[in-house]
């Protein structure tokens, strides 16, 4: 197995909408903004793995952020270090950006993914989300 993890490319569009169909039972629409990236994990041409960063700025504290979203690997691709090194570039990509911290959401029922997040060094917030659907 010799994946690579590299940049989003609009030839991935086909193979990466096969992924967050399994996943997340939906498909990408559109190219997301300048300021922020999208990584996938690559097997022979196939989107495996994706995860988008976005960055932000924390005006209260003069601060870069970033928040990672649609974390997702392929069932049957799970369990390889696939998402380990997605992070891994993640963190490459903030210290080069100059991203002070990152947030990341997972669902409490995720828990080989949260056993991940704590290992490569996420703290768990006491805090909950709220969201309110406008449209």
């Amino acid at each position: 197995m010799s994946i690579i993890i590299r940049e989003y490319e609009d030839k991935d569009m086909e193979s990466l909408n096969e992924l967050l169909d399994e996943v997340y039972k939906m498909k990408k629409s559109k190219n997301i903004a300048n300021d922020n990236m999208e990584l996938v994990a690559v097997d022979n041409e196939r989107v495996v793995g994706y995860l988008t960063i976005n960055k932000l700025f924390d005006s209260v504290q003069n601060l870069n952020y970033a928040n990672i979203n649609y974390v997702c690997v392929l069932e049957r691709y799970r369990n390889r270090g696939i998402c380990s090194n997605m992070l891994d570039e993640v963190f490459k990509y903030c210290r080069k950006n100059n991203i002070s911290y990152i947030e990341l959401t997972s669902n409490p029922t995720r828990k080989i993914a949260r056993y991940l997040y704590e290992k490569k060094g996420f703290v768990e917030r006491k805090t909950s989300v709220y969201r309110k659907e406008i449209i």
